[in-house]
């Protein structure tokens, strides 16, 4: 190259010839035949890019990987627990709320897997202080050993909505799918949904799956090999500078440099952070505290309770302090085990977690949240909610076979433990089924555990293997340290049997004589029960339910009849007698819809297990004192059928309707007395009804005035207010603290007193006036306010001139409290006329209303 081309064009082609290497060492891969996702997310060791390359941090940051769909764990600040909806950030921290808590113990998804998995949905690469964000970053995908690593397929059936798809670490490509998900359509046709992968190593769907959707996935198996990962150094990875650098404070870092300490490899140096957190944090949903804008410094220093979300976001930020790489993770713990390779995976089983970079090997998962307090808060969310559902296929009665089928989340359960009553019936089948033989009781109680939880029926006491905190260890480096089993589910269900028992005689039976009789259980014969008649054993039945027995020789009325196996014995009595049947009302006379009692008897001994209707329809089964409750239907005479060992009898409830008209005709009599009794008390309905409309008259008028009242006083005070604020401040202040000596009460006492004096007028004008004079009812309402406006007391006691003085004695001027009296006075007693009494009354009221209101408004200005 000539030596005068410019510095930046020389700058420019050495960008262009790194760009080409590296594209050509990320193409190499898929050049090369390996599956679309063999090398997702997979940095790869210095040795894969030329070394004078490798060197700079702006190469390996240079990838350019599509921007990703990273999601978080949802608890604070959302609405649910769970993680099949990711977003692009996320919170850490803070309590969780009783309202988030609700929904916890509901189904998420039912996955299948041959052990254990966490269901990775989500990975954040960027930490904000308070939380995590997505963000753009890609590294090299280098070949990897998959042919030294299993592959194994997992099924997952959602029972939410989701858009990022749970997968195990690390999801593969396969060659008819490119994401390696095979996907089933609830309709059974071919759905237009795609499955794009994310640099994250997520799967997302688009548009998202509905609930009942089932979808495949194939994994890698977790690297198993200690030792190898015990080979890589702990900081200097070629990993993206993004996931090993960190801005925190310096206590922070000083602290994972202690606590890393001597550790010379990372795989030492992440348990040693992981042991720590484990060990020095208390775990807790509600009781975490809310975080600031340095997360991890506060849960270090400050706080002693959090959960996940602070525990992971904590040994993230320590171990990229060390220089190690390292993402906070999304997703789900394993659930509950429902069946054989069957786990239901719940929102309480939502998680977070840490996964950290090994050249040559990939992400690896730490977990450093505690596996004990986690576990019990996950089966506290998750209590209340049955872990399984089963049905049986038909009516349950002693000794059938029968088929129970047992659902998780809607899916059939296989391999489940079964138990009826506490015996070992069997283990489910891949449809979920068992058969077991119903049992001789009256009812029967369905337990069903899952495999491996020590149920009854396991012969090798297994149970499933290591997972869950620490389960790097145990899942991923097969030692067994810190296992953390995956909760084992149980619900018990109780069902009713049909243990009705019955008896049937080759004749009829008569004391002192043998005869052979036939047993029945919900209708079926009733074999190897042992029969007792009035209490004296007989023996066993025969597989036909057969047995001869001897009548004793004292039977009368009936004999009871006892039939016994295993945990069911019932009597029924065999009527020897005619039955009879009667029907006692609760009340003195059978009234409609009232209760009543049905006996059923024979020869005078009350009946147990007839059968009883009512007309023609079915009441029960009479007890051990021959009876059952009944409630009167409505009709002339209804008819009661009870029904013993073929026997029937018939009775009739008399006098339901002539019962009724009785009532009905005594609770007129009593309504017609009072009304008599009142009336001739002079209260009539036309005299509360005017009581009433002159009340109401009365109270909108003093609301009215009230009204007007209260509008005039505040005219009163801004003009006094402005005056006084005309003079100055001082003036002001002073009239604000004269203020409340100037307001006054309202009179209740005398607004109830004016509303009493109304309707007693109301009543009185009504009384007076049964042709509805309106004008002398109108001057009972004037007088009624005069006397309100004076105040007396009793004034039904005092003459109208009576009245009149203690007005005058209040101040009221004579002249209009004398024309108020006289109109009064002539109308009420001399027979006047009475609208013009009424006109004159009212102007005079008038004019004392106003002048009561001059005085009171004169009183206030001299205050």
């Amino acid at each position: 190259m000539p030596d005068d081309v410019p510095d930046s064009r020389r700058a420019l082609l050495a960008v262009a010839a790194a760009l080409a290497l590296v594209a050509s060492a990320a193409a190499a891969p898929a050049l090369g035949g390996q599956a679309p996702l063999g090398g997702l997310d997979s940095p790869a060791s210095a040795d894969d890019l030329p070394r004078a390359l490798s060197q700079f941090d702006f190469v390996r940051d240079l990838v350019g990987e599509a921007p990703q769909s990273a999601g978080g764990l949802e608890l604070p600040g959302g609405e649910t627990f769970g993680a099949l909806d990711p977003g692009d950030s996320t919170d850490v921290g803070g309590p969780v709320s009783e309202e988030q808590l609700e929904g916890a113990a509901q189904p998420h998804f039912l996955a299948s897997s041959d052990r254990p998995q966490y269901w990775r949905t989500a990975a954040y690469v960027t930490y904000t202080g308070d939380g995590w964000e997505r963000a753009p970053v890609n590294t090299v995908g280098p070949p990897r050993p998959e042919s030294e690593r299993d592959l194994s397929w997992h099924e997952v059936t959602l029972r939410q909505p989701a858009s990022s798809l749970p997968a195990p670490w690390r999801p593969v490509g396969m060659s008819e799918r490119p994401v390696g998900v095979g996907y089933n359509c609830t309709d059974g046709e071919t759905c237009d949904v795609d499955f794009v992968p994310t640099d994250t190593g997520a799967i997302t769907a688009e548009p998202p799956l509905s609930a009942g959707e089932t979808y495949r996935v194939e994994s890698l198996a977790p690297v198993d090999d200690t030792s190898a990962l015990r080979d890589i150094r702990v900081s200097g990875s070629f990993a993206s500078t993004q996931y090993t650098s960190v801005d925190t404070t310096d206590r922070v870092e000083q602290l994972a440099e202690r606590v890393v300490g001597d550790a010379d490899n990372r795989y030492d140096a992440a348990k040693a952070i992981e042991r720590y957190l484990e060990a020095e944090k208390a775990y807790s949903l509600r009781d975490a505290p809310e975080t600031g804008d340095s997360a991890a410094d506060e849960f270090l220093f400050e706080h002693d309770v959090g959960y996940c979300e602070n525990y992971a976001t904590t040994m993230t930020v320590m171990l990229r302090s060390q220089g190690v790489p390292a993402r906070y993770v999304a997703g789900y713990t394993s659930g509950e085990r429902v069946g054989d390779d069957q786990y239901l995976v719940r929102g309480a089983d939502a998680h977070a977690w840490v996964e950290v970079f090994f050249e040559d090997y990939g992400w690896v998962r730490f977990d450093p949240t505690p596996s004990a307090p986690r576990q019990q808060a996950d089966s506290d969310l998750a209590a209340g909610t049955d872990t399984y559902q089963v049905r049986v296929d038909s009516t349950l009665v002693p000794g059938d076979r029968v088929n129970a089928t047992v659902l998780s989340a809607g899916t059939p359960v296989s391999g489940a433990a079964v138990s009826v009553n506490g015996e070992f019936a069997g283990r489910t089948d891949d449809a979920g089924e068992v058969q077991f033989t119903v049992p001789y009781a009256e009812s029967v109680n369905v337990t069903v555990e899952s495999p491996g939880s020590g149920a009854p029926g396991d012969t090798d006491g297994s149970t499933a293997g290591g997972f869950g905190t620490a389960g790097v260890l145990a899942q991923q480096t097969g030692s067994g340290e810190d296992d953390d089993e995956p909760r084992n589910g149980s619900t018990s269900r109780e069902f009713e049997v049909n243990a009705a028992v019955d008896v049937a005689f080759d004749e009829p039976p008569r004391p002192g004589e043998k005869t052979t009789a036939q047993l029945f259980v919900g209708g079926q014969p009733f074999p190897d029960a042992t029969v007792a008649l009035d209490g004296v054993e007989q023996g066993r039945t025969d597989a036909s339910g057969e047995l001869t027995v001897s009548v004793p020789d004292d039977a009368a009325g009936v004999v009871d009849v006892t039939a016994s196996r295993d945990d069911l014995s019932a009597t029924v009595s065999y009527p020897l007698d005619d039955l009879q049947v009667a029907v006692s009302p609760a009340y003195l006379a059978p009234l409609p819809g009232t209760d009543a009692t049905v006996t059923v008897t024979a020869g005078g001994e009350t009946v147990t297990g007839a059968t009883v209707e009512l007309n023609g329809d079915r009441l029960g089964v009479t007890g051990e004192a021959g009876t059952v409750s009944a409630t009167i239907p409505f009709g002339r005479t209804p008819s009661v059928t009870a029904t013993a060992s073929g026997k029937t009898a018939t009775g009739y409830v008399d006098w339901v309707l002539p019962s009724l008209a009785l009532v009905v005709l005594a609770a007129a009599g009593v309504v017609a007395g009072v009304g008599v009794a009142l009336r001739r008390r002079g209260l009539t309905i036309a005299r509360v009804a005017a009581a009433l409309r002159y009340a109401a008259r009365e109270v909108v008028a003093a609301a009215v005035e009230a009204i007007s009242g209260v509008a005039d006083a505040v005219d009163d005070l801004v003009a006094e207010f402005r005056a006084a604020a005309a003079d100055g401040w001082r003036e002001a202040l002073a009239w604000l603290a004269g203020l409340p000596a100037r307001l006054r009460l309202p009179d209740v006492a005398g607004f109830v007193r004016r509303v009493a004096a109304a309707a007693r007028a109301g009543s009185r004008e009504a009384s007076a006036s049964p042709d509805g004079d309106q004008s002398r009812g109108a001057l009972q309402g004037v007088w009624a306010r005069f006397v309100a406006l004076v105040g007396v007391d009793d004034w039904q006691t005092r003459t109208p001139v009576e009245v009149a003085q203690a007005a005058v004695d209040t101040g009221l001027p004579r002249e209009p409290v004398e024309r108020v009296t006289e109109s009064f006075r002539a109308a009420a007693y001399g027979g006047g006329d009475t609208e013009s009494a009424v006109a004159e009354a009212s102007e005079a009221l008038d004019a004392l209303t106003d002048r009561a209101g001059d005085d009171d408004d004169e009183e206030g200005s001299r205050q």
